[in-house]
C-alpha cells in the first residue's frame, strides 16, 4: 500500500520540479546572454526561486492610467499657470494709458487656445489602453519571480551572488527584463 501511494506521488513531484525547472532555465538564459545575444557560461546556480506575484491586464491599465494621469495633471497645471499669466497681461493690456488692440487680442488668443489643450486633456485618455480592449482584467501578462543566483563573472573571473526580480512571460518560457533587488 505504501508503495502504490509512493509511487503515485512520483510523477507529482517530478511535474513540480519541471515548473520550476522552465523558470529556472528562463532566467539561467536571460542572465547568460550578452547584450549581442551571444550565450555565455557563468556557471549560473540558483540558490532561491520564488514566485513574487502575477501582473494582470487590470495592474498594466492601473500602471498606464495612474502615470497618464500623473503627466496630464503636471501638464494641466503648467497650462492653468500660463492662462493665468496670460490674463494679469490682458487685464494690464485692457488698462494701460494706450491699450493695444493688437495686443488685448493677442492675449485672448493665446488663452483660448491654452483653454482648448486644458480641455482636451481633460477628456484624453492613455492611447495605450487601446491594446487591452476585449481582454480578460483577470488574464496574466507577466510572472514575477525573485531569484537569487550565483555566477562567475566573465571579466574578473570571481564568483558573485546577485539578487534580481525576473519578468517572465505567462507560460515561463521567455524573460521580458530584470530588477535588481537591493538588500
Amino acid at each position: 500500500m505504501k508503495r502504490i501511494i509512493l509511487l503515485s506521488l512520483i510523477p507529482l513531484l517530478f511535474s513540480c520540479g519541471d515548473t520550476m525547472g522552465k523558470y529556472e532555465k528562463a532566467i539561467a538564459d536571460f542572465v547568460q546572454t550578452d547584450s549581442k545575444g551571444t550565450k555565455l557560461d557563468m556557471n549560473f546556480n540558483v540558490e532561491k526561486l520564488e514566485e513574487v506575484r502575477h501582473v494582470t491586464v487590470a495592474d498594466s491599465i492601473k500602471i498606464i492610467t495612474d502615470g497618464f494621469n500623473i503627466e496630464r495633471d503636471k501638464l494641466m497645471t503648467s497650462l492653468e499657470k500660463t492662462v493665468r499669466l496670460f490674463t494679469e497681461n490682458l487685464e494690464k493690456a485692457k488698462v494701460a494709458n494706450r491699450p493695444s488692440q493688437v495686443m488685448i487680442d493677442s492675449y485672448q488668443s493665446n488663452i483660448d487656445k491654452t483653454n482648448e489643450r486644458i480641455n482636451a486633456l481633460r477628456e484624453s485618455v492613455p492611447k495605450e489602453l487601446a491594446k487591452y480592449e476585449n481582454r480578460d482584467a483577470s488574464g496574466i501578462l507577466t510572472i514575477v519571480f525573485r531569484c537569487t543566483y550565483s555566477v562567475d563573472e566573465p571579466i574578473t573571473n570571481k564568483r558573485v551572488t546577485e539578487t534580481f526580480d525576473f519578468f517572465l512571460s505567462p507560460d515561463g518560457t521567455k524573460c521580458y527584463s530584470q530588477k535588481r533587488i537591493k538588500k
